[in-house]
């Protein structure tokens, strides 16, 4: 009787929880495909390697977000658990869709301000902030920065903004060197709120 009630609980809190997660998805779609990659600017992880391999080989963004994102999803399963896998495979999911019904609008917002860099930033930071907070994550790096949180005194931002380096020297030789700048700026502010956010 008290593993029904317990198994209840359980499910409820999950089903609270899956909500914020698609909206978690959504406001980091909308950072990407309406502020980041029309201005020429990149996010970090597995989302960085699809927005570049996106603009050189002109597929599909949403299409790659999923495809390479497959095996840190098992990763996550392994290692996280089955909720973990589960939330994740959700978000990731939610940010594919959300991404490949974005794709459909022209671009509207141009323009490097600080201002406009700003907003990205937070939209993405609330994004994966709150897709953390509920339990899963938007990208393959968030679950090694998880996993990497637990095993050092890195804080999850922190661990992504160093998975990261590399990925940013890969922008740099992209679109050069102030492209490559302005997208470490606004990847570290995002980075702030996904702490503010987690924790």
């Amino acid at each position: 009787m008290r593993s029904k009630q317990l198994y209840k609980i359980y499910i409820v809190d999950l089903l609270s929880k899956i909500p914020w997660i698609i909206i978690g998805a959504f406001m980091a779609a909308i950072s990407l495909e309406v502020i980041l990659i029309p201005n020429g600017l990149i996010d970090g992880g597995i989302t960085g390697i699809s927005m570049m391999l996106s603009d050189l080989l002109g597929l599909s963004l949403s299409a790659l977000l999923f495809i390479l994102n497959i095996p840190f999803i098992f990763l996550g399963y392994i290692h996280l658990g089955k909720r973990f896998a589960f939330s994740t495979m959700l978000g990731i999911f939610a940010l594919t869709v959300s991404t490949g019904f974005l794709e459909i609008f022209p671009p509207f917002l141009f323009g490097s301000s600080l201002l406009l860099i700003f907003i990205g930033a937070i939209l993405l930071g609330l994004g994966i902030g709150i897709v953390l907070r509920n339990g899963g994550a938007l990208d393959g790096t968030d679950v090694l920065a998880i996993l990497i949180s637990r095993k050092t005194s890195y804080s999850v931002g922190e661990a992504i903004f160093i998975i990261n380096i590399f990925i940013f020297i890969l922008a740099f030789l992209m679109f050069g060197l102030m492209g490559a700048v302005v997208s470490i700026i606004t990847y570290f502010f995002a980075t702030i709120v996904v702490d503010m956010v987690r924790t």
